[in-house]
This record gives C-alpha cells, structure tokens and sequence, in this order.
C-alpha cells in the first residue's frame, strides 16, 4: 500500500512539472556555443592586443637602438633625375652621411635611406627622407622590420608648408601583413600642436608601404657587403 501510494505520488509530481522545463533545457543547450563564441571573441582581441604590445615594445628597443648607434647604418639614394618622372630609379651606397649630405646639397638626390642591421646581419630599421627641388615639402618614413623580413611597423611624418601642417601616421602590422593598429595626426608645422584640417588644405602624400625588407628599392644593394 505504502508503495502503491508512493507511486502516484511521484507520478502527480512529474505531472505538475513546469510546461517549459524541457524547453528551458533545450535553451540551456542552445545557448553553450554563444558563450564559446563570446570567449573566443575575447582571446582573439586578448591576443591582438598582446601582438600590438609586443610590436610597441620592439620597435621602442630599435628607437633607443639607432639612436645610440646613429653613426652605424648604411646610406642609399636614388640618384636618377627628379624632373624627368619616367626615369627609372637609381639606387646607390654611399660611404659615409657625408658624402650622402653632399648629394643632397648638390640636387643629385632627394630620396635617400639609412638602414641599421641586426647583430646577425639583418635589416631591421629603414629610415627613408623624401623631399622636392622646391623644398616646401618633406616626408621621413621610418620601416620597421622583424628578424625573418616582416614589416612590424610603419612611421611616417610629411611635414608640409602647404597648409602649415605635420601628418604623422603609424601602422603596427601583424607577420601576415594585417593592420593591426592605425593612427592619424595633424599637428600645426610650427607650433606642433594638434591641429584641424579639412580635405584640400594640404597635398597629402602616402608612404610607400615595403612590406617585406626583400621589397626595399635597393635591397640588392644590402647583398654586396
């Protein structure tokens, strides 16, 4: 009797459940995958954010780096005429800045690199200043290299009278060459304070992106040391 009374106890019991529990279970189900989604999500801008740091805090090394052994890089320019625009480039080494100085003094270059080397060899730091005859214009572009030949990252600063104006842009790149990360100022060329610009106040002008140190215009030239 006892067991009998039991038993329709525990079946009055499953009779009365919530009508939705199931479907609640179900929803539980549906519902596991857009939290995986969600933490997937997080480590992905976790990792990004570790791969900027990480670029951030190498390309900051080679800054103290060449500034500490600014006398150590290697000189190129491009020699060919600059008023004759299908004139194929000229690369070529100079000695020492000296000579490379002279060069632009003479009008006989006004796109020039200096480029600074691992301890093993490898470029890691191409720094390239472009100008014009005119001279109301000028543009350094700083190259940012790992040791198997990626760019890390890109710094460049036109400095222009057009407008009065310095754009400076930086790009961190990833080993695929994905932007990671990219900024855009303007500051007043002579106060050097942030600065509103509209499109047409100045003839801006993009920086030649070398993804690859093999890219560089005159790498072959880095060969023949």
């Amino acid at each position: 009797m006892r067991h009998t009374l039991l038993s329709l106890l525990l079946a009055a019991l499953v009779l009365t459940l919530p009508p939705g529990f199931k479907a609640t279970t179900a929803v539980a189900a549906d519902v596991q995958p857009a939290r995986i989604e969600v933490s997937n999500s997080f480590e992905r801008s976790r990792t990004k954010q570790g791969d900027i740091a990480t670029i951030e805090t190498y390309t900051s090394g080679l800054d103290r780096y060449i500034k500490r052994n600014a006398q150590r890089a290697r000189y190129f320019a491009d020699t060919s005429s600059y008023e004759n625009e299908n004139a194929p480039a000229r690369w070529q080494e100079f000695k020492t800045k000296k000579a490379l100085d002279n060069a632009w003094q003479n009008g006989k270059t006004y796109t020039s690199s200096n480029v600074w080397f691992s301890t093993t060899g490898n470029p890691v730091v191409a720094l390239f200043t472009l100008s014009s005859p005119s001279g109301d214009w000028a543009q350094y572009v700083t190259n940012y290299y790992r040791s198997d030949g990626t760019l890390a990252r890109l710094h460049s600063e036109l400095r222009t009278f057009m407008g009065d104006v310095i754009v400076i842009r930086d790009r961190l790149y990833d080993a695929n060459g994905k932007v990671l990360k990219e900024q855009t100022r303007y500051l007043d060329l002579k106060t050097r304070k942030p600065k509103k610009v509209k499109q047409g106040d100045f003839m801006d002008q993009e920086a030649t992106l070398y993804a690859k140190t093999s890219a560089l215009p005159f790498y072959a030239l880095l060969k023949k040391r």
